[in-house]
């Protein structure tokens, strides 16, 4: 994690972030609900530390938001996608606002209070949603990506962890970040998507 180029969250913005991932590790989170609070949080960068996600994407844009959220939390490459499915994905995350305060280097992320109607969006998987107004969009696809059917999320960490015990990615996929030859009715085993691990036999996975 870097607190300057090429992404500027800036060292007291980095550190909270940091210290925020750590803590999570020391209580043991569910690995679901530390990418909940990711996904939907909003604050500011140096209180709300997990703010600092969307604040690390290389640009503002929702199509890069939205390739980012699918790359780390799905294991797809969304710029492989039809353009329709990514302008739909977008549209989750084109609600959201930075702004800046008058302390240094802080920055606000959140909802932009300017749009009033419905939102039209499309889930990865195809399904059309309308979300009336007053409803953060990042909620609905939060939703989505961590409900207990979807088949993304659970194989995107499960094939991380193969990866790091093994040293290489399943015999199913081309990386760790890239599931898109997978079928979408492909599953893994309950246990991740029913029991999902806490943080710290997630990473001591990664450390061996």
């Amino acid at each position: 994690m870097k607190a300057e180029f090429p992404i500027n969250l800036w060292p007291n913005g980095v550190q909270a972030y940091h210290r925020w991932i750590r803590q999570c590790i020391k209580e043991n989170r569910p690995y679901d609900e530390f990418v909940r609070d990711m996904l939907t949080s909003s604050g500011s960068n140096f209180r709300v530390p997990q703010v600092n996600f969307y604040r690390a994407v290389q640009e503002r844009k929702p199509s890069t938001i939205a390739s980012a959220v699918a790359l780390t939390f799905m294991g797809v490459r969304a710029e492989r996608w039809p353009d329709t499915t990514l302008s739909g994905m977008s549209a989750f995350f084109s609600r959201i606002a930075f702004k800046g305060t008058a302390e240094w280097k802080e920055e606000i992320v959140l909802m932009d209070p300017a749009p009033s109607g419905p939102l039209d969006a499309i889930f990865p998987d195809g399904k059309k949603v309308t979300i009336p107004p007053g409803v953060d969009p990042r909620q609905v696809f939060a939703d989505w990506l961590l409900a207990e059917g979807n088949p993304w999320f659970a194989r995107n960490i499960a094939n991380r962890a193969w990866a790091w015990m093994m040293g290489r990615a399943s015999s199913t996929s081309r990386t760790i970040s890239d599931l898109t030859t997978l079928l979408p009715t492909q599953s893994c085993s309950p246990i991740w998507r029913r029991n999902w691990w806490p943080l710290t036999m997630i990473c001591g996975i990664s450390s061996r």
